[in-house]
């Protein structure tokens, strides 16, 4: 995965949240959190949180990372930190 620069936003754990509340269609506050103690967020609210992801920040998530990261919203966050 790589992050483009151009498109990368200023802000990305703000414009994270920001997406993550939208699919999930309700307000999640920054933190940690567990998948199951967001039951909104199911299998297909995942892929949608990746595409999101994939146009918000110019990046390309690869198929294997894309299970892995279906754990927590800070798997997700370490993740693009440490691919960006």
């Amino acid at each position: 995965m790589t992050i483009d620069t151009e498109r990368s936003p200023a802000n990305p754990d703000e414009v994270f949240w920001k997406l993550f509340s939208r699919v999930l269609k309700r307000p999640v506050d920054p933190g940690s959190y567990t998948r199951d103690e967001l039951p909104e967020w199911d299998s297909l609210r995942h892929v949608e949180l990746i595409f999101e992801l994939e146009e918000a920040f110019g990046v390309n998530i690869d198929a294997e990372d894309i299970v892995e990261l279906y754990s927590s919203p800070q798997a997700i966050l370490d993740y693009l930190r440490e691919h960006g």
